[in-house]
């Protein structure tokens, strides 16, 4: 079986309950990681310390990071050139990894060692897991994943499994407020790097911590625009896509929230 570590970037404002119950769930995995690298994006605060500190014990943990909050691409960036093994997981420290998310994953990746990034979809919940319902369904083939790129991001973030090799080749996480993974997943597609999808959910996400007011508002839409200007200068849209997508995502951002949630539920995502 594969060798792998895990990257986690955790900052100050993070919950702490949270983020135990994000390490809990990687204590009950049926094939635990061999190395859990955290970031601490600047100090963090006692509450959260005790949180890693109680886990130490427990968990594969190697906590990294520096005095200053630099940002989650920074973080992630100086996280991956920590970890041991070329494979590497990602988890976010407000999500729940399914028990057997590892297990699954690695088994896949070991049936098909062409793939250098491979994700899966999520199920989506506020308050408990036993509420959860379906999230969000990503392409799962390579052709499909290059197509929905062009549009919105093909993967989950906090569900990725991919090769640190890979990602350093692609020049590593970079500075792209809102937008560090799916500014990395496009750099590693334009790389050639082979991807794919699992359709069944691995991570529960967390959508109870305002997702949606997360992405509203003039400070988004800038964030997305120069985003979306970066990968057209990179060559992975053509002026035509550009300015489709522009017109297409950049006034949905300043939409109230009511309808921009709406949006969300009955159209981008399935239940």
């Amino acid at each position: 079986m594969i060798n792998f570590s895990v990257l986690m970037s955790i900052y100050e404002k993070e919950s702490p309950e949270f983020l135990r119950q994000a390490l809990n769930s990687l204590k009950v995995q049926t094939l635990p990681a061999d190395e859990i690298v955290i970031v601490k994006d600047g100090i963090v605060g006692s509450e959260l310390e005790s949180v890693l500190t109680q886990y130490a014990t427990k968990l594969p943990l190697k906590v990294v990071g520096y005095e200053q909050n630099r940002g989650l691409g920074y973080a992630l960036a100086f996280g991956l050139r920590q970890c041991r093994y070329d494979w590497i997981a990602r988890m976010d420290a407000d999500d729940i990894a399914v028990k057997n998310r590892f297990e699954k994953q690695l088994a896949y990746l070991e049936q098909h060692p062409e793939i250098g990034l491979l994700g899966s979809s999520t199920l989506e919940f506020d308050k408990s897991i036993d509420d959860a319902v379906r999230g969000r369904i990503v392409p799962c083939t390579h052709k499909k994943i290059i197509a929905y790129l062009k549009k919105r991001s093909a993967f989950n973030h906090m569900t990725v499994f991919f090769r640190k090799k890979d990602v350093l080749d692609a020049g590593n996480y970079r500075e792209c407020s809102d937008f560090e993974d799916y500014y990395l997943w496009v750099r590693m597609a334009l790389n050639g790097v082979l991807m794919a999808n699992m359709p069944e959910p691995l991570v529960y996400a967390r959508i109870g911590n305002d997702m949606i007011g997360r992405r509203i508002g003039f400070r988004y839409a800038r964030h997305e625009y120069r985003f979306y200007k970066k990968i057209r200068k990179l060559g992975f849209l053509n002026c035509v896509e550009f300015v489709k997508i522009i017109c297409i995502r950049i006034p949905l951002r300043l939409l109230p929230k009511s309808v921009l949630a709406f949006i969300y539920k009955k159209m981008l995502r399935n239940h």
